[in-house]
């Protein structure tokens, strides 16, 4: 039997609503004897924000009694080592996946972008070299973004050293409002940048980059397969 196109059109709604069931189902099972679940999350601040947010307003919605911990971890590194010894169900990682007892899956594909000040006129594209004459506002080494931007400097011949330093991300577009430097932030953190005034160019080379959900495939827990099957759901293609 083959579908008609308005069938097919049906397929894609009806599997999500058959999910969702699956998931809700999930969600009963899932809850301790006290009434709620625990899931504990680390992911850095920028991949807390996207794509992290959609997946966890969503789990809330169908797991309305879950208690969710996001912690911020100072590196990448930290994200496994704190999945691998049980200090954390998940995690969010930009890069390649782990091998091992880790299970992942991929959750979005971010451009980066450069983020300058306010201005008359912008160029449709900019090199690292560029900004870096100009003054880099960054995160501390070993963060998800200053990692890509360490990269590329180095791949540039240039030093790593940036004009400013923040631990604090969301200090980045501020100051680069106030011309205090310039940024490469993820494509949808530079939207917020746009929206208040600062200018958005093209990186060139492209430059993009993975963020992955990790787990560990023993561990089992109910609640942390459910918030696996859905972040699968959301952002499968």
């Amino acid at each position: 039997m083959r579908l008609t196109p308005a069938g097919s059109a049906l397929l894609g709604p009806a599997r999500r609503v058959v999910r969702g069931f699956e998931l809700a189902a999930g969600a009963v099972r899932s809850v301790s004897d006290e009434g709620f679940g625990r899931l504990r999350i680390t992911s850095s601040t920028v991949w807390a924000v996207e794509p992290l947010v959609p997946v966890l307003a969503e789990f809330r919605r169908i797991q309305p009694a879950a208690q969710v911990v996001v912690t911020d971890p100072q590196h990448r590194s930290d994200v496994l080592d704190q999945v691998r010894k049980g200090e954390a169900d998940v995690g969010l990682i930009d890069g390649a996946t782990p091998h091992g007892p880790f299970g992942s899956h991929r959750l979005a594909e971010h451009e980066l972008v450069a983020v300058l000040p306010p201005s008359g006129e912008a160029p449709e594209e900019v090199r690292i070299e560029e900004l870096a004459e100009v003054g880099l506002i960054a995160t501390p080494a070993g963060t998800a973004l200053r990692t890509f931007l360490d990269a590329r400097l180095e791949a540039a011949g240039l030093p790593t050293e940036v004009a400013i330093e923040t631990a604090h991300v969301a200090s980045i577009i501020p100051l680069v409002l106030a011309r205090a430097g310039v940024a490469v932030l993820t494509e949808g953190m530079a939207g917020a940048a746009s929206r208040a005034g600062a200018k958005v160019v093209p990186l060139t080379p492209a430059a993009r980059v993975s963020v992955s959900l990790v787990w560990l495939e023993e561990r089992g827990d109910a609640l942390v397969e459910q918030f696996v099957a859905l972040a699968q759901d959301l952002t499968d293609q």
